[in-house]
């Protein structure tokens, strides 16, 4: 869903942009970047402006030490748009690499994975101003810290039991995912509890595939549900944001996007690393 929310936001600035477009994406190389490539290609080829939009890419190790190499090329291949399919430290390093090679001023569009989204990936202590502009197709998840966030009561009670088990939640956006997938878990295995025969497998199973719930870790109007065989994906939709760095905050730009339901299920292909 993101790699097809990030086709359609460079479709609706094509004519801005002179009526066409070269993107460049640096990927990383594993399954992870695969399966944003992929989805990003096949958006590619069914979309009817598919001859205005010119699609390149650079590629990185995960263990890689830094990514000058890849993002100076890119760079010189002066690409309107730029897509970071990366996670991790990486997601800092791209920002940096960009404010120092010239891409944050010359490339018009500059996006960021949504796992890149924690403020320790994107904050003034991590990488400076340089994040300032930068676009993320965030998946609509709330980050436990950002200031935009200090009064809402999940982050807050999600916060304390960080700190109750001993840890800064500052340090690691990882404990925001972890916030975000536990209250799936514990939602999903209090139901299986209830069912008859209690908590087995197959009521797990039955628990998750039939959930539709509210989810106080996303944003008002992304929906957190799937539908049994029809819809494995539990979020399908994401807002469009922008990087304030004078907020220390990620700025909504226009209205929740949510496709529930309109994502075609995949079986994934181990031996080509892509979801087909």
């Amino acid at each position: 869903t993101e790699a097809v929310l990030w086709g359609a936001f460079i479709e609706q600035h094509l004519e801005e942009l002179g009526g066409s477009a070269k993107v460049a994406a640096l990927v990383t190389t594993n399954d992870f970047g695969a399966a944003y490539e992929s989805g990003f290609k096949a958006f590619l080829a069914q979309s009817p402006n598919a001859d205005k939009i010119e699609y390149v890419t650079e590629r990185v190790e995960p263990s890689a030490v830094n990514l000058k190499d890849p993002m100076t090329t890119i760079a010189a291949g002066e690409p309107d748009v730029f897509i970071g399919m990366l996670v991790g430290t990486p997601c800092s390093q791209a920002m940096t690499e960009s404010a120092e090679n010239g891409m944050n001023e010359a490339v018009a569009y500059k996006f960021i994975s949504s796992v890149c989204k924690s403020s320790s990936f994107v904050g003034r202590d991590k990488v400076g101003e340089a994040s300032d502009g930068w676009w993320v197709v965030g998946g609509g998840q709330k980050d436990i810290n950002a200031p935009t966030y200090e009064d809402d009561a999940f982050i807050q009670w999600g916060q304390e039991v960080v700190r109750a088990a001993g840890h800064d939640p500052s340090t690691s956006g990882s404990f925001g995912s972890g916030l975000f997938y536990y209250w799936a878990y514990v939602q999903a295995l209090r139901i299986a509890g209830e069912l008859p025969g209690g908590l087995t497998r197959t009521n797990f199973l039955l628990a998750a595939r039939t959930m539709d719930m509210t989810h106080p870790y996303l944003l008002e109007g992304i929906r957190f549900n799937f539908d049994g065989n029809a819809d494995a994906y539990a979020v399908e939709g994401s807002d469009v944001s922008r990087y304030d760095a004078a907020q220390q905050a990620w700025v909504q730009d226009g209205p929740i996007i949510d496709l529930s339901g309109q994502s075609d299920n995949c079986a994934w292909d181990a031996s080509a690393g892509i979801c087909g």
